[in-house]
């Protein structure tokens, strides 16, 4: 690529500031960094975007998808592990590179899951709520609360199973808990090699004491989780969701809940974000959530401002994104691999 500036447009959304706090690392690149506002319609993203060669596309509402009306943009950085605020289909069509941060807060987000776990397995929310009503002694919050979980000799079904699914894995097993898994893009070696057993959809939601998702939000996995699935776990299990909000049918979640034919439910992400104060899921005591915290760690954080930067400089000197969300694309200018030789001579 040539050493004309690569203009970047950061857009101001989630966690940009991250983003900034690391824009003197650009200096000796030919990167142009300029924040703008972020797009809410396909009109207002060609207007705000064009001319740009790269696009920070850090998350909200709404779906960048008019690449084609984008002619000078080589590649897009979605500051985020999961993609679905980018139109892929759309940017593969169109030659536009696609490059997001899978690892930058694995741990972190296994963390919150299991915080999420704990508190929906001992019946957290509800031994709260009796507090709350009067029943403040042990004795008399305990006989209220129904079945008080445990997690040794449990079974926690991992819906998916890449990083986050992994190392939710090894933490539950500390605990004592049996872990089985979900995972039809993983090879059963793969997953047995962390101790855990491969079993079918049904299967997993049937013996899980707590289910686990751990999804990408495609057209596929849109309200996966729904009705039937919900209506195949123990009146007794739990599910944990910190995915993607819309990978479960909350309206079928809030009936099972409400009707008791699951005990309770542990919440990172909603279908709609910030959730609404009105939402039945952020007021129903056998509810426990977080709002999107799963990578909310100082050093989380700051991984996603550095690994922006870094990403979109590779693409501004020619290079493919370290993961790239679209793999299949053929890209509108030739990237190269970075190798041993590159690094040597940079």
């Amino acid at each position: 690529m040539s050493s004309r500036p690569f203009h970047v447009a950061l857009t101001k959304g989630a966690r940009y500031d991250s983003v900034l706090r690391h824009k003197t690392e650009l200096e000796s690149t030919s990167v142009q960094l300029n924040v703008v506002e972020v797009p809410t319609s396909d009109d207002e993203a060609v207007d705000i975007l064009s001319g740009f060669h790269g696009v920070v596309w850090t998350h909200c509402p709404y779906r960048l998808t008019p690449f084609d009306q984008l002619p000078d943009l080589v590649g897009v950085l979605a500051p985020t592990v999961g993609v679905d605020h980018v139109d892929l289909g759309a940017a593969t069509e169109a030659g536009v590179v696609v490059g997001h941060l899978p690892a930058f807060a694995t741990e972190q987000t296994a963390d919150i899951v299991m915080f999420l776990i704990l508190g929906a397995v001992r019946r957290v929310p509800q031994a709260i709520e009796q507090w709350r009503q009067g029943k403040r002694t042990i004795s008399d919050w305990e006989g209220a609360v129904d079945h008080l979980g445990d997690m040794r000799g449990g079974v926690l079904a991992l819906i998916g199973f890449g990083r986050i699914a992994r190392a939710v894995a090894a933490r539950a097993q500390a605990f004592g808990t049996t872990c089985i898994a979900y995972a039809p893009t993983v090879s059963e070696w793969e997953v047995t090699s962390h101790g855990v057993r491969r079993v079918g959809l049904e299967e997993a939601f049937r013996e899980a004491d707590i289910v686990s998702l751990h999804l990408p939000l495609t057209d596929a996995t849109y309200h996966f989780v729904d009705e039937s699935l919900i209506g195949l776990m123990k009146p007794t299990a739990v599910l944990i969701n910190v995915a993607r909000g819309a990978v479960v049918d909350e309206e079928a979640l809030v009936r099972a809940l409400r009707a008791g034919r699951i005990a309770g439910a542990g919440l990172d992400v909603f279908e709609s974000e910030p959730p609404d104060p009105e939402n039945p899921l952020v007021n129903m005591s056998n509810v426990i959530w977080t709002p999107h915290a799963g990578g909310s760690t100082d050093i989380a954080i700051n991984r996603v401002g550095q690994g922006s930067i870094e990403q979109i400089a590779w693409m501004a000197e020619g290079y493919w994104p370290r993961h790239i969300a679209n793999p299949d694309v053929v890209p509108r200018v030739k990237l190269r691999r970075r190798g041993y030789k590159d690094s040597e001579t940079p």
